[in-house]
């Protein structure tokens, strides 16, 4: 029954081809509505004019000034004071993150042994995370990205952990401890 249902849907198919216009370069057109009639200015009242550019000088003949340029008027990026939103951004400590899927594939892997204590050291030699003390890198971070899929029982020293990695790796019977290292004894 389905074999026949098909046959006729093909066949009806085949007769609304038939019935249709061939495409030719003849019969080609855009959409109706997806085309927009250009307004042409100067024409009519208020359809043109000025053109849109206002009254005389420099704006109105084609040499605009700079932007943020507001006629000798002290523009608006100056008027306004200085503030250190990003004040010392460049002394700020980072942390390199380590999710908790990348942990679980370094241990599936066998870079990282999860019966021994894993710390920075053993991390960086497993090539699981790059520390650079030079660019003001701290230590490594724990996030939780991986947390539904991370089964291994772990003992990790880290420098810093979000509380979902935490609770992922203590529910599996682990150990996260948090240490501070300077960038001298990294």
């Amino acid at each position: 029954e389905g074999a026949a249902m098909s046959g006729s849907g093909t066949n009806r198919a085949l007769e609304l081809l038939r019935s249709l216009p061939r495409v030719s370069l003849a019969n080609l057109r855009p959409s109706p509505g997806s085309k927009k009639r250009e307004r042409r200015r100067g024409r009519g009242r208020y359809g043109g004019r000025k053109c849109g550019r206002g009254h005389k000088g420099e704006r109105q003949r084609g040499n605009r000034p700079r932007l943020g340029f507001e006629g000798g008027q002290t523009p608006f990026y100056l008027a306004i004071p200085k503030y250190g939103f990003n004040e010392g951004h460049s002394l700020r400590r980072q942390y390199q993150p380590l999710s908790l899927q990348r942990l679980q594939y370094l241990i599936d892997l066998g870079r990282v042994d999860p019966t021994q204590p894993i710390d920075l050291t053993q991390l960086t030699n497993a090539r699981g995370v790059t520390v650079q003390p030079l660019k003001r890198d701290y230590g490594v971070q724990l996030v939780e990205e991986g947390a539904d899929i991370f089964a291994a029982k772990v003992n990790i020293e880290v420098q810093r952990a979000s509380e979902l990695a935490i609770a992922a790796i203590e529910k599996n019977g682990g150990i996260v401890t948090t240490s501070f290292y300077d960038p001298r004894s990294l």
